[in-house]
């Protein structure tokens, strides 16, 4: 009885041990400056950037004609963060990483 409870024991350990260790839940943040001359810009970059896989917040700023993001580095990057805005026309001049 005593070795089968031991092993079982055994068994448990390692099956915890070699369970996949959960991803780290850092997130990033960088502000894009792009073009935004109206409220149909932001309703655009609204409608297709909060979209984009692992986006996690957006800040819209007309003035200052910024989109401040938020994401999940192991799901998306700065580089496909931009080519989601240069797909809907709002090309990136400037990304500012925080």
């Amino acid at each position: 009885m005593k070795k089968s409870l031991i092993a079982v024991m055994l068994l448990l350990c390692t099956c915890l041990m070699a369970a996949p260790k959960e991803k780290q839940n850092t997130r990033q943040t960088a502000v894009f400056h792009v073009e935004i001359h109206c409220q149909g810009c932001v309703d655009k970059i609204q409608k297709n950037i909060a979209f984009e896989k692992g986006v996690k917040d957006m800040r819209i700023d007309p003035k200052t004609q910024t989109v401040t993001l938020t994401w999940d580095p192991n799901k998306t990057d700065t580089i496909q963060l931009k080519q989601a805005f240069e797909k809907i026309k709002k090309p990136v001049s400037k990304i500012d990483m925080q």
